[in-house]
């Protein structure tokens, strides 16, 4: 049987590093703390993983109070991606 698989990136998000885990079949996306393990979040991402790395690349570089919540805030629309 086919299992697909989950696919990671590490990165620092409000001067944390977390480790997102996105899970194409479900479009799972698990955003944990890199250093304890511990689950920060848990949603719905309606995008390919190449979105989510093309989203986190274009607002890196900006000055934001929570990049957390700002990623979560735009994720795309499932209807603009059909």
């Amino acid at each position: 049987m086919f299992k697909p698989k989950a696919c990671t990136a590490t990165c620092v998000l409000d001067g944390m590093p977390v480790t997102l885990t996105y899970y194409p079949d479900t479009t799972l996306l698990r955003i944990t703390n890199a250093a304890t393990g511990r689950c920060v979040r848990e949603t719905r991402w309606p995008a390919p993983w190449r979105t989510l790395l093309a989203t986190l690349r274009e607002f890196s570089g900006r000055d934001t109070e929570s990049q957390l919540a700002t990623l979560l805030d735009e994720m795309p629309e499932e209807a603009a991606l059909a």
